[in-house]
């Protein structure tokens, strides 16, 4: 049995894995971490199960085997650095943390022989397309690309982990440094540069569309996703496929899916 914690358990996301791990049988919730303003701070949320601040985080992985985080950059800096020298792997899918506390995070991993997942999205089908953005960039690199993101109004950081995954791989293979986020008056002549457009609006579960235009012809990639279930599944996934590792260090959702 797989006895997992989770951080960010009453977000949207958060419910959903935590009923999947409930309904599972080889899995067990035996931690809650939420908001401190949350009002069922304190309360049973699930069987045996209490929600904690994060001035309970001892509480919350007293039990754990796996953590999974699913909460906001600033909750996320303040635990991921501290889960390591409790002996506990960690699933990491909240966005937007700084470079500086993911380092600190990958040292803490290595020092204490923990392991961990890190991805932006936790989607079998994202992955595959960040595959193929970092693919047809390669070759197409003379092609102009513009990547187009949307999510629901209610998404506070941007552009979305999934596009600035998507623009790394390819800057990456096309040596273009030159990163954009949007446009405004006159700005002229298109440079070597790759732009990156945000749209925020109504109940959009994640849109994400790389278009690579050049020589009379346009290629559009595009991924939708109908569900957060296809995130709460990968979710699972990597938390099954962590379990047990203690190898120092911080994989990816590539790794986890043999891709």
């Amino acid at each position: 049995m797989i006895n997992v914690a989770l951080g960010g358990a009453t977000g949207r996301m958060g419910r959903m894995v935590c009923d999947m791990i409930t309904k599972s049988d080889d899995m067990k919730l035996v931690g809650a971490m939420i908001a401190p303003t949350e009002p069922e701070v304190g309360t049973e949320i699930y069987k045996n199960v209490i929600a904690r601040g994060p001035d309970g985080l001892d509480e919350v992985l007293e039990n754990a085997d796996v953590y999974v985080d699913i909460t906001s950059a600033a909750a996320a800096s303040n635990v991921i650095t501290k889960v390591p020298a409790k002996g506990i792997n960690m699933v990491i899918g909240t966005t937007s943390i700084p470079d500086t506390v993911i380092q600190k995070m990958k040292d803490e991993v290595t020092k204490n022989n923990t392991s961990a997942v890190l991805s932006p999205n936790f989607a079998v089908g994202v992955n595959v397309f960040w595959k193929m953005c970092e693919s047809l960039a390669a070759v197409l690199k003379e092609y102009d690309i513009e990547v187009i993101e949307a999510h629901h109004n209610q998404k506070i950081d941007a552009p979305s982990g999934t596009a600035a995954e998507a623009v790394r791989r390819m800057t990456k293979v096309t040596g273009i440094n030159d990163v954009i986020y949007g446009r405004e008056g006159m700005t002229g002549a298109r440079k070597k540069e790759i732009c990156v457009h945000s749209v925020r609006c109504g109940d959009v579960v994640g849109d994400h569309t790389v278009i690579f235009a050049g020589n009379g012809e346009v290629i559009e990639l595009k991924h939708r996703a109908n569900s957060r279930e296809a995130l709460a599944r990968g979710f699972v996934a990597s938390v099954r496929w962590i379990h047990g590792k203690k190898d120092g260090t911080v994989h990816n959702m590539s790794e986890v899916l043999g891709l």
